[in-house]
């Protein structure tokens, strides 16, 4: 009979299992807030939702639910994109996220109200993020980065760059022109409220005080290398570019 009932229920759309970046973040201090102030933590809510629909990316799709987020597609940098969106209302909001992009296999079907996903890279993005003692989206160290992701930083600057390189992790750029100041300010606000998590802040002020110096904040052998092909002409790597 079970089988029967599910039969019935069409499969309205199935994606063939493909590679994809699969990004998993989780929104830090979101669940305590569900817990303490439900109505005032669904207007936040929305807000995230909000904001994928305004500023959608293409070829990206976002699932929501309660404080995990996932994030799906075929392009490195268009993922990463979204992340920075997700980035925006966190910090607007007092909170931030943690998270990891991994590359693999993903299957998803839909069949009437439920959503089937099968996906090795969503496999290791959960584990990678529960391993990431910072707040940051990191990029799994398998994870080739094109040479273009990384000239774009100096072919746009910082701030419209989706991934950098800071103390030896590939992560997800959290700034942008439009927050960056305000984010250092959200920070230290959130370190004294929360003592305990001190290191944590102070490595994301670290990252905020590299990015504020407009260090290069790509990995030095790449660096060098660019410089070796001609592709840049700086005179020499500045050395606080990797220590952060």
């Amino acid at each position: 009979m079970p089988e029967e009932k599910n039969a019935s229920i069409p499969v309205t759309s199935e994606r063939i299992a493909d590679d994809r970046y699969v990004g998993f973040c989780d929104i830090l201090g979101f669940s305590n807030r569900v817990l303490l102030d439900f109505d005032g933590t669904l207007k936040v809510y929305k807000q995230f939702s909000d904001t994928f629909s305004s500023l959608p990316v293409p070829d990206v799709e976002v699932t929501m639910y309660s404080d995990a987020i996932l994030i799906t597609g075929t392009s490195l940098g268009r993922v990463a994109c979204a992340i920075q969106n997700l980035w925006f209302i966190a910090l607007a909001n007092d909170l931030m996220i943690r998270g990891a992009i991994a590359k693999g296999r993903y299957w998803e079907q839909r069949r009437g109200h439920h959503m089937l996903v099968a996906s090795d890279a969503l496999v290791r993005a959960v584990k990678l993020e529960r391993s990431v003692g910072i707040p940051a989206v990191v990029i799994a160290d398998d994870i080739e980065i094109p040479d273009p992701v990384w000239l774009n930083r100096f072919a746009n600057g910082l701030f419209l760059t989706p991934i950098l390189h800071f103390r030896d992790r590939n992560i997800v750029n959290p700034f942008n022109t439009w927050w960056f100041r305000s984010a250092a300010t959200r920070a230290s606000q959130l370190m004294a409220e929360s003592p305990s998590y001190k290191d944590k802040y102070l490595w994301f002020l670290a990252l905020h005080e590299a990015v504020g110096k407009d260090l290069e904040l790509i990995p030095h052998d790449v660096l060098a290398r660019f410089i070796r092909e001609g592709i840049l002409t700086l005179k020499v790597p500045r050395s606080e570019a990797q220590s952060g």
